[in-house]
């Protein structure tokens, strides 16, 4: 009797009280899921299960920390899956900026030559539809995620303390009235500028199916003559682009200096 009450005493020591395990994986979808039951890891994942072990000090609160920090490593995700996508779209829509371009380039041209820049267009078109349909797939998940955390941050009362003032004691209200003006130009010349890729772009993309000799010389110079007046509106806007994020750098660094809660400037 001696020697089976030693490994069941050993054993009593070894647990923890109210502890528990708790089992995490990464689904296909690059999802990280967490339980404290086994038979509910999937089969086809169980050989890359990771566990961790706790202690429940105190009964678990609403939110606990494993579900923020799932919605956190989720948001993450999405975040990723829509830089990536934006990067691509932004990769290919440069592509399909450039044919466009050879039609402005050569706009007193012959028929046959803008019917050979429209070849590729429709490939390009296939491809930049597709990762415009990741960006808005990625963009609405990423901002549930976002939401979620934010709110699960206020529950829990993480919201940061502000400074009141910079090192020379100017306030929020003072920066915002500096920032306030370049942040407008910027938002206005990037939507202004997006407005006007959008329309070039389409432009360019509608082109792909008359590759064939259905448009006339004439409709394929007045097709450049609108290229040419959208091209020369984007690169205007850009100059502004630049202008404003020039400015705006410029206040960030000196924020940094003088100590300003960056979040002034947002």
């Amino acid at each position: 009797m001696k020697k089976l009450f030693i490994p069941l005493i050993l054993l009593a020591f070894a647990l923890p009280a109210n502890g528990a395990i708790i089992y995490k994986w990464v689904d296909q979808k690059g999802v990280v899921n967490f339980t404290d039951e086994y038979n509910k890891v999937p089969p086809i994942l169980r050989n890359r299960v990771e566990t961790e072990e706790y202690l429940e000090k105190e009964p678990p609160s609403t939110t606990s920390i494993q579900e923020v920090k799932t919605d956190t490593q989720v948001r993450d995700y999405w975040k990723k899956q829509l830089d990536e996508a934006t990067s691509k779209y932004e990769t290919v829509r440069e592509e399909l900026l450039r044919e466009g371009e050879k039609l402005v380039f050569y706009r007193y041209g012959g028929k046959t030559q803008y019917q050979m820049f429209t070849t590729e267009l429709p490939e390009i078109s296939e491809r930049l539809e597709g990762y415009r349909e990741q960006m808005v797939e990625a963009k609405a998940m990423f901002d549930k995620f976002t939401k979620e955390t934010q709110g699960i941050g206020e529950a829990h009362g993480t919201k940061p303390v502000s400074p009141k003032t910079d090192i020379y004691g100017r306030d929020e209200a003072w920066w915002k009235e500096k920032v306030q003006p370049w942040r407008e130009q910027l938002k206005e010349a990037k939507q202004n500028y997006e407005e006007s890729c959008e329309a070039f772009v389409k432009r360019v993309e509608g082109l792909g199916p008359f590759m064939w000799g259905r448009l006339s010389l004439t409709q394929y110079q007045m097709i450049s003559s609108r290229l040419t007046e959208l091209n020369d509106r984007m690169t205007q806007y850009q100059t502004q682009i630049s202008e404003a994020k020039g400015m705006l750098a410029r206040l960030s660094k000196e924020a940094k200096e003088t100590k300003a809660d960056p979040a002034w400037l947002e």
